[in-house]
Protein backbone atom coordinates (compact mmCIF):
# COMPACT_ATOMS: atom_id res chain seq x y z
CA UNK A 1 0.00 0.00 0.00
CA UNK A 2 1.61 3.22 -1.19
CA UNK A 3 0.68 6.84 -0.61
CA UNK A 4 -0.19 8.88 -3.67
CA UNK A 5 -1.17 12.54 -4.07
CA UNK A 6 -4.84 13.27 -4.68
CA UNK A 7 -5.23 14.91 -8.11
CA UNK A 8 -7.87 17.30 -6.73
CA UNK A 9 -6.57 18.56 -3.36
CA UNK A 10 -2.98 17.25 -3.28
CA UNK A 11 -3.38 15.41 0.05
CA UNK A 12 -1.56 12.09 0.46
CA UNK A 13 -4.02 9.21 0.07
CA UNK A 14 -3.64 5.47 0.21
CA UNK A 15 -3.43 3.92 -3.23
CA UNK A 16 -6.01 1.34 -2.17
CA UNK A 17 -8.59 4.00 -1.20
CA UNK A 18 -11.63 4.37 -3.44
CA UNK A 19 -11.81 8.13 -2.92
CA UNK A 20 -9.87 10.90 -1.19
CA UNK A 21 -11.07 11.29 2.42
CA UNK A 22 -10.59 15.08 2.20
CA UNK A 23 -12.38 16.02 -1.05
CA UNK A 24 -14.06 12.71 -2.08
CA UNK A 25 -12.27 12.73 -5.44
CA UNK A 26 -12.30 9.18 -6.91
CA UNK A 27 -8.84 7.61 -6.86
CA UNK A 28 -8.00 5.51 -9.90
CA UNK A 29 -6.11 2.39 -9.01
CA UNK A 30 -4.64 -0.31 -11.16
CA UNK A 31 -7.81 -2.33 -10.61
CA UNK A 32 -11.32 -1.34 -11.56
CA UNK A 33 -12.50 2.21 -11.11
CA UNK A 34 -14.86 2.78 -8.20
CA UNK A 35 -17.52 5.38 -8.82
CA UNK A 36 -18.45 7.80 -6.08
CA UNK A 37 -22.18 8.51 -5.92
CA UNK A 38 -23.20 11.94 -7.15
CA UNK A 39 -23.91 14.51 -4.48
CA UNK A 40 -26.43 16.36 -6.62
CA UNK A 41 -29.92 16.06 -5.08
CA UNK A 42 -32.59 14.34 -7.06
CA UNK A 43 -35.16 16.58 -8.66
CA UNK A 44 -37.94 14.78 -6.79
CA UNK A 45 -36.40 15.67 -3.46
CA UNK A 46 -36.78 19.32 -4.35
CA UNK A 47 -39.93 19.13 -6.49
CA UNK A 48 -42.30 17.33 -4.10
CA UNK A 49 -42.36 19.97 -1.33
CA UNK A 50 -42.60 22.70 -3.95
CA UNK A 51 -45.45 20.90 -5.72
CA UNK A 52 -47.34 20.51 -2.44
CA UNK A 53 -47.02 24.20 -1.63
CA UNK A 54 -48.09 25.27 -5.11
CA UNK A 55 -51.08 22.90 -4.97
CA UNK A 56 -52.14 24.27 -1.56
CA UNK A 57 -51.69 27.84 -2.76
CA UNK A 58 -53.71 27.17 -5.91
CA UNK A 59 -56.56 25.65 -3.89
CA UNK A 60 -56.59 28.64 -1.51
CA UNK A 61 -56.44 31.08 -4.40
CA UNK A 62 -59.33 29.40 -6.22
CA UNK A 63 -61.45 29.25 -3.05
CA UNK A 64 -60.77 32.91 -2.38
CA UNK A 65 -61.95 34.20 -5.76
CA UNK A 66 -65.15 35.66 -4.26
CA UNK A 67 -64.65 39.12 -2.77
CA UNK A 68 -65.62 38.10 0.76
CA UNK A 69 -62.93 35.41 0.74
CA UNK A 70 -60.07 37.47 -0.74
CA UNK A 71 -57.82 36.81 2.26
CA UNK A 72 -57.63 33.16 1.26
CA UNK A 73 -56.64 34.22 -2.27
CA UNK A 74 -53.93 36.50 -0.88
CA UNK A 75 -52.56 33.73 1.34
CA UNK A 76 -52.65 31.33 -1.61
CA UNK A 77 -50.73 33.77 -3.79
CA UNK A 78 -48.13 34.29 -1.06
CA UNK A 79 -47.68 30.53 -0.69
CA UNK A 80 -47.27 30.09 -4.44
CA UNK A 81 -44.79 32.95 -4.78
CA UNK A 82 -42.92 32.17 -1.58
CA UNK A 83 -42.44 28.50 -2.39
CA UNK A 84 -40.06 29.12 -5.24
CA UNK A 85 -37.53 31.15 -3.23
CA UNK A 86 -36.59 28.51 -0.59
CA UNK A 87 -36.54 25.78 -3.23
CA UNK A 88 -34.20 27.87 -5.39
CA UNK A 89 -31.86 28.55 -2.46
CA UNK A 90 -31.89 24.92 -1.40
CA UNK A 91 -30.99 23.81 -4.93
CA UNK A 92 -28.25 26.44 -5.11
CA UNK A 93 -26.75 25.31 -1.79
CA UNK A 94 -26.81 21.67 -2.90
CA UNK A 95 -25.09 22.59 -6.18
CA UNK A 96 -22.44 24.51 -4.28
CA UNK A 97 -21.86 21.57 -1.92
CA UNK A 98 -21.59 19.12 -4.80
CA UNK A 99 -19.79 21.40 -7.21
CA UNK A 100 -16.38 22.26 -5.86
CA UNK A 101 -14.15 21.36 -3.00
CA UNK A 102 -12.30 24.01 -1.06
CA UNK A 103 -9.05 23.17 -2.85
CA UNK A 104 -10.66 23.52 -6.27
CA UNK A 105 -12.24 26.83 -5.30
CA UNK A 106 -8.91 28.08 -3.96
CA UNK A 107 -7.15 27.06 -7.17
CA UNK A 108 -9.83 28.82 -9.22
CA UNK A 109 -9.41 31.92 -7.06
CA UNK A 110 -5.63 31.86 -7.52
CA UNK A 111 -6.01 31.47 -11.30
CA UNK A 112 -8.43 34.37 -11.41
CA UNK A 113 -6.11 36.57 -9.31
CA UNK A 114 -3.16 35.73 -11.58
CA UNK A 115 -5.29 36.55 -14.62
CA UNK A 116 -6.32 39.90 -13.12
CA UNK A 117 -2.73 40.72 -12.19
CA UNK A 118 -1.60 40.03 -15.77
CA UNK A 119 -4.41 42.20 -17.12
CA UNK A 120 -3.42 44.96 -14.69
CA UNK A 121 0.22 44.79 -15.81
CA UNK A 122 -0.87 44.94 -19.46
CA UNK A 123 -2.99 48.02 -18.79
CA UNK A 124 -0.10 49.72 -17.01
CA UNK A 125 2.20 48.99 -19.95
CA UNK A 126 -0.38 50.38 -22.39
CA UNK A 127 -0.75 53.54 -20.32
CA UNK A 128 3.03 54.00 -20.14
CA UNK A 129 3.33 53.65 -23.93
CA UNK A 130 0.46 56.04 -24.49
CA UNK A 131 1.82 58.68 -22.13
CA UNK A 132 5.45 58.33 -23.17
CA UNK A 133 4.80 60.40 -26.31
CA UNK A 134 2.99 63.04 -24.28
CA UNK A 135 5.83 63.15 -21.78
CA UNK A 136 8.39 63.74 -24.53
CA UNK A 137 6.24 66.57 -25.92
CA UNK A 138 5.98 68.17 -22.49
CA UNK A 139 9.75 67.96 -22.01
CA UNK A 140 10.26 69.74 -25.35
CA UNK A 141 7.87 72.50 -24.24
CA UNK A 142 9.69 72.92 -20.93
CA UNK A 143 13.05 73.17 -22.74
CA UNK A 144 11.58 75.74 -25.14
CA UNK A 145 10.16 77.77 -22.24
CA UNK A 146 13.53 77.66 -20.45
CA UNK A 147 15.31 78.91 -23.59
CA UNK A 148 12.80 81.74 -23.96
CA UNK A 149 13.23 82.73 -20.33
CA UNK A 150 17.02 82.59 -20.64
CA UNK A 151 16.90 84.69 -23.83
CA UNK A 152 14.56 87.21 -22.18
CA UNK A 153 16.75 87.40 -19.06
CA UNK A 154 19.81 88.05 -21.26
CA UNK A 155 17.99 90.74 -23.24
CA UNK A 156 16.77 92.42 -20.02
CA UNK A 157 20.32 92.49 -18.60
CA UNK A 158 21.77 94.03 -21.73
CA UNK A 159 18.97 96.53 -22.25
Amino acid sequence: MALIACPECGREVSSSAAACPECAYPIETGTSRVSVPALVPSMWKMALPLLGRVLLGTILASVGMAEEQSVAALIGGIIIGGSAVPAWYRAKIERMKAGRSAAAMEARFENRMTELEQRHQLQIAQLERMHQGRLAELEERVDFAERLLTKRAISDESG
